[in-house]
């Protein structure tokens, strides 16, 4: 494959309008070809492909032209794109306003809960000692922030659940005899909590198939308070509201007011796959699919993801240019460049739950994840993990076939198991293919230190070792061609 000049594709990657492949094919496959898609999928324009974002539409168009240009057909009618939407929820004002000034969530309180409250209201705080039954029916928690003193901030499921049955607003818990435990809390669950999740629009929620029983169980938020905010919230200081509770009497500590919101932010955004299909002599498909989104930028710093996955859709290119001059295919090959896996394989499972999708006419999944680097397991990089195998022995059969008859890389199986403790099988595409009943293999090269961190850069790639690894995918895709399958 010759691409269009250095100069033309250093203008393109500015303007952001590359198209693609140059009009030039040839049929191998090829170290500098490789270079140059994973070079562009992971340049700073691009901003780390972040699922719906302006960088990820770019990789996106940069597939679909690129499909054109080989002649691949279009999974639909007159589109290589399979669209779908995604909802990508987050926190957005979580403060509580007292007499003294606003608690900033992950400042100095820390939200634990899921329910929301969108505009700010007024709500009156109530000491509750412990949270002892006998403590709790000394006052009244009804639509009121209920303020507890716990020896653990992890550990309030069953004062929660207590206040939920007597109505209560809120819960406000302090730890009086570790006063360090709120920041090491704060520190453990920022990033978690914090975190934009994004989901299928459409997609069966965990509330609709949870045990029954389930939704008798409900919850109150929680705020996490630091031992210094205690008099500031409640009025009076910890030694006080603790004389108190050894005379029985914490209906006698006073009520206070403060303001608060909680805000739940929900947004509706687009996506898509990006199929390009080459046709064979049958209904029957074989799926090439490796993702092309990553994880964006987080702080003005891009994560460029070269390895993870631009390698694997530079494969899936390169295999997609090789296959797409072949005329007497038996099998149709689908090239399926997935979006939204690092959301939680999202793009592969709107794919085979699509009403387009017929597993009956899906011979296997071969997904391309991560194909571009050595772990620390091996010395030199002429190796690739397949993993999967035991599903079907003609199929394994067939792969050690071509492990054999390419002598430029081996197929490693030790992480074969499907059972294996990392879950490695089932952390990327295949896995949705997996769970449709169709055999899938996982082609891998392993983690390696730069796994999800802005330095997946493309100048650590060893080009010539993923040449050999798209060269071994390819002699599996041809012995396949060449065999009476069936799913």
């Amino acid at each position: 494959m010759h691409f269009i000049k250095i100069v033309v594709l250093i203008t393109c990657l500015i303007s952001l309008n590359f198209i693609g492949f140059g009009q030039e094919l040839e049929p191998s496959i090829d170290k500098d070809d490789l270079r140059h898609i994973v070079q562009i999928l992971s340049a700073d324009s691009l901003e780390g492909r972040g699922t719906a974002t302006e960088g990820q539409k770019k990789a996106e168009r940069f597939i679909a032209n690129s499909f054109s240009e080989l002649g691949l057909e279009p999974h639909y009618q007159n589109s290589f794109l399979e669209k779908f939407k995604l909802k990508k929820t987050y926190w957005g004002e979580v403060y509580i306003e007292t007499s003294r000034g606003r608690l900033n969530n992950f400042e100095k309180i820390v939200l634990q809960g899921s329910n929301f409250q969108n505009v700010e209201v007024e709500k009156e705080i109530v000491f509750g000692g412990t949270g002892t039954d006998e403590e709790l029916d000394q006052i009244d928690v009804t639509d009121r922030l209920v303020l507890v003193f716990v020896n653990n901030l992890r550990a309030y499921y069953d004062i929660n659940k207590k206040l939920e049955k007597r109505n209560a607003f809120g819960l406000m818990l302090a730890n009086p005899k570790n006063g360090s435990q709120f920041e090491s809390v704060k520190r453990t669950l920022k990033n978690f909590t914090l975190a934009k999740r994004v989901t299928l629009l459409n997609k069966v929620t965990i509330d609709s198939i949870r045990p029954a029983g389930w939704d008798t169980i409900r919850f109150v938020n929680s705020f996490l308070i630091p031992n210094s905010q205690v008099k500031n919230i409640s009025g009076l200081h910890i030694r006080k509201l603790k004389k108190l509770m050894r005379l029985n009497r914490i209906a006698e500590a006073p009520i206070t007011t403060v303001e608060t919101k909680f805000e739940r932010i929900n947004n509706v955004l687009e996506t898509a796959n990006v199929i390009g299909i080459v046709k064979g002599k049958t209904k029957k498909t074989i799926v090439i699919s490796a993702h092309y989104d990553h994880l964006g930028k987080i702080d003005n710093q891009f994560f460029p993801g070269a390895d993870d996955n631009a390698s694997g859709v530079a494969g899936l290119l390169e295999l997609a240019e090789q296959f797409s001059k072949s005329k007497n295919l038996k099998y149709n090959i689908m090239f399926l460049a997935t979006s939204a896996e690092e959301a939680g394989l999202l793009g592969s499972y709107y794919h085979v739950n699509s009403s387009s999708f017929n597993p009956e006419n899906i011979i296997l999944n071969l997904n391309l994840d991560m194909i571009a680097r050595i772990d620390e397991k091996h010395s030199k990089g002429n190796y690739l993990y397949c993993i999967g195998s035991g599903q079907s022995k003609a199929l394994d059969d067939l792969i050690e076939e071509a492990d054999q008859a390419y002598n430029k890389c081996t197929f490693d199986y030790s992480l074969s198991d499907l059972k294996d403790p990392m879950g490695i099988f089932t952390r990327s595409d295949n896995y949705n293919f997996y769970k449709k009943g169709i055999p899938s293999y996982f082609f891998f090269s392993g983690l390696h230190s730069d796994y999800h961190k802005i330095t997946d850069t493309s100048n650590k790639i060893d080009y010539q070792n993923l040449e050999y690894r798209v060269k071994q995918i390819a002699k599996v895709i041809e012995l396949l061609q060449n065999e009476n399958l069936k799913n």
